[in-house]
């Protein structure tokens, strides 16, 4: 099963790449969850939303406490506490990190022993911050290599559906671009073994 949290602060579309990264899951055949959660509904706050693919019915409900890939919008929530960035990452994990500054630099600073990698400079244009969402989806899905790039685009094309012609075809312009650049990471994220009722541990 695969395990996916985005953090982010309202307003940066964390809530909708969930949801686009969650059908595009569908597309492909799989079954999913996704959701958002979220305290003051504000502009700023943080937030996280979370996905989960399997081949199989899933039978897991509540917050992913062990996630295959995090996706970090926003690098300033990193050090909060209370943001939960860091919540359950380890060996496994992989951090995608929307930053200016390098993943080595991160890696030092954190101190995990997962790999993390940052959004390319190509991707993270500062005229293109409205389609944050899409171009951390896209990088999300390229790192999953579960995901094809035409599954990706038909995934925006329903979920924005209702915003026209001009946001879809921008936000598929993002999160392709993205997709594009990440190649060189594809398929590194893995599945992680499901939880066994045998051996479940209260978080």
């Amino acid at each position: 099963m695969y395990r996916i949290r985005f953090h982010g602060r309202g307003g940066q579309g964390m809530k909708t790449a969930s949801r686009i990264l969650g059908t595009a899951f569908f597309l492909e055949g799989y079954e999913i969850q996704d959701a958002p959660l979220y305290g003051a509904e504000r502009r700023g706050a943080p937030i996280f939303a979370y996905v989960r693919a399997d081949r199989e019915t899933i039978h897991e409900r509540g917050i992913i406490t062990n996630p295959d890939l995090v996706i970090v919008a926003d690098d300033s929530l990193v050090p909060i506490a209370a943001a939960g960035v860091l919540n359950g990452v380890d060996e496994h994990t992989v951090m995608l990190i929307n930053s200016d500054e390098p993943a080595s630099l991160w890696q030092q600073r954190l101190n995990v022993k997962g790999q993390i990698f940052t959004l390319p400079a190509e991707a993270r244009s500062r005229d293109e911050l409205r389609f944050l969402g899409a171009t951390c989806t896209g990088a999300a899905a390229c790192l999953l290599g579960a995901i094809s790039a035409a599954r990706l685009q038909q995934a925006i094309e329903q979920e924005l559906a209702a915003l026209g012609s001009e946001v879809i075809e921008k936000n598929v312009h993002q999160a392709l671009h993205a997709f594009d650049l990440m190649a060189e990471q594809a398929g590194i994220v893995s599945e992680r073994e499901k939880t066994s009722a045998a051996t479940y541990q209260s978080p």
